[in-house]
């Protein structure tokens, strides 16, 4: 059966992005996607024209994810468990390579290095809304602009992301992201009655 032109479009992205991950950006090339996908080398060039493009779909695709992926990490029923769940999705990210591809991308060119501070700026947006809707379950108000601590938090993921993948303690890098979240509880106060 053959694929739809968004489905064949979404295959190759996703398929760019594993090879991303195992190859790392060196390694990625329109052959190596295209044995991935399971498809022609003329289809890539077909739907992206140029890897510059491929690889600013594949920072477009994984901005949308991880932004997705992290507010439901940040969505659980309470906050210890909203926390767990984010530390375990940022330690996976570390582990399975997202944070390597996404370091690489970032310095890939000009224009998937646009589309990484966009899709980083949307990711902060992202997590200024979760930790918004965090802080009201919780009762609290913040103290400073909810967009502020969301670019804080940005900041601490993708630091100790970093340190992770690098291959940090990770017992000393959970301990460190907790005390970044003690931290951005501290930017509260209880809600007004």
């Amino acid at each position: 059966m053959a694929r739809t032109k968004e489905a064949s479009r979404a295959a190759i992205v996703a398929a760019a992005f594993r090879v991303l991950r195992k190859k790392g950006l060196a390694g990625t090339t329109v052959e190596a996607v295209a044995r991935e996908a399971r498809c022609a080398k003329g289809l890539v060039h077909y739907h992206f024209k140029t890897k510059t493009r491929l690889l600013a779909a594949v920072a477009e695709d994984l901005g949308a994810t991880r932004r997705e992926e992290w507010i439901a990490a940040l969505s659980a029923a309470d906050a210890k468990a909203a926390i767990q769940n984010s530390w375990a999705l940022l330690s996976r990210e570390a582990r399975d390579g997202t944070l390597k591809a996404w370091s690489a991308l970032a310095f890939s060119g000009e224009l998937t290095g646009q589309t990484v501070k966009r899709e980083a700026e949307r990711f902060a947006a992202a997590l200024s809304e979760a930790l918004g809707s965090f802080l009201r379950t919780l009762d609290l108000d913040p103290t400073v602009p909810v967009s502020e601590m969301g670019g804080l938090l940005a900041a601490v993921v993708h630091g100790v992301g970093l340190e992770l993948q690098a291959g940090g303690d990770s017992a000393h890098l959970e301990a460190i992201y907790a005390a970044a979240w003690l931290g951005l509880l501290a930017l509260s106060r209880p809600a007004a009655v």
